[in-house]
């Protein structure tokens, strides 16, 4: 995967700082020199970007790290894997430290992330499920670099059996949430990515009890709509038989054409029926988003001006706000 390049003005902005400060630095030798391209403009790489933002010490954080943001929905072909895979590439790039953890045996997010599934020998299988020896495997053991603030738990069709290891499991349901407690107390990333599998079993149970949000991608065509109805009731169903409420949830809808009259109408629909749970965001057809998935990288890499990278930084940003804004009035009531 090709790595992603920016001008001096989009790390100004990324780093938190103005473009005259950042070559000022330059000049005065706190910072190395950009590169340049065959035309002699400047830019500078991911890895560029992150040692500025050593040196200038300036690194957003979430009040309460790490929070778990599921990408969900029962219904296959609605963008799960574009949503998450994009989410997490954008908020790392904006310099958070996040893991994304991939629970579909396709793979999905994994080639979306330039990764072959195949390649991999444990994946989240490892994590959640002991071996021969009672022992499960750490995060750090299994998670891949992707891109600087950004590793990978990845998935492959060795999981296909998940579901059936995970029955003979003692707290079954609850098995992806005690490693990532393991995970919290660390320390080390702000945000954890899942990207879920198309179904509603034992491994989507353990996602949902373990998530702080839940984002449902919702494509206007007709069909996944429906599913959001299904969707609540489960959710209310975990909250009476385990006791747990899913903190917030957001509902995106995606692949919207504005030309298109179903994709109005059901637009009209979400804000009529479930108008308190849906983001601001829209994200837009663009083929882009299949162009970057055929080539197994993120839309911001392959076209980052295009509308579908700025819908998902858009909605990237909308949602650390929701997460900085619950946990600040979260903390408010603690005092």
């Amino acid at each position: 995967m090709p790595s992603a390049t920016y001008k001096p003005l989009e790390v100004a902005r990324m780093v938190g700082v103005s473009k005259e400060l950042l070559l000022e630095h330059e000049r005065d030798g706190r910072l190395p020199l950009p590169k340049r391209d065959d035309k002699g403009n400047r830019y500078y790489t991911a890895e560029d970007v992150e040692l500025i933002r050593e040196r200038v010490g300036i690194r957003p954080a979430l009040a309460n790290p790490p929070v778990v943001v599921a990408v969900f929905n029962m219904k296959g072909g609605v963008g799960k894997s574009t949503v998450s895979s994009n989410f997490a590439w954008k908020a790392a790039e904006m310099g958070f430290r996040v893991l994304g953890l991939d629970a579909d045996p396709q793979g999905h997010m994994t080639t979306s992330l330039g990764k072959e599934p195949a390649d991999f020998t444990h994946t989240l299988q490892q994590l959640i499920i002991p071996d021969q020896h009672k022992e499960t495997l750490p995060v750090s053991a299994i998670r891949a670099g992707i891109a600087p603030n950004l590793d990978l738990v990845p998935a492959n069709l060795s999981m296909c059996e998940l579901n059936l290891f995970l029955v003979q499991q003692p707290e079954r349901e609850y098995r992806l949430r005690r490693e990532l407690e393991k995970v919290k107390a660390a320390a080390i990333y702000d945000l954890v990515v899942i990207d879920s599998p198309p179904s509603y079993d034992l491994t989507s149970q353990n996602i949902l009890l373990a998530c702080d949000l839940l984002i449902a991608p919702v494509k206007l065509d007709g069909n996944s709509f429906y599913g959001l109805e299904y969707l609540f009731n489960k959710i209310r169903e975990l909250k009476r038989i385990f006791r747990y409420q899913i903190p917030a949830v957001l509902i995106v809808a995606n692949h919207y054409n504005q030309s298109y009259s179903v994709s109005r109408d059901i637009l009209d629909g979400l804000e009529q029926n479930y108008g308190q749970y849906l983001a601001r965001t829209v994200v837009r057809q663009d083929v882009n988003f299949d162009k970057a998935n055929a080539l197994r990288e993120p839309i911001f890499v392959n076209s980052p001006s295009c509308k579908g990278s700025a819908d998902m930084a858009n909605l990237t940003t909308e949602v650390i706000d929701l997460v900085i804004a619950r946990y600040a009035k979260h903390r408010e009531e603690q005092e």
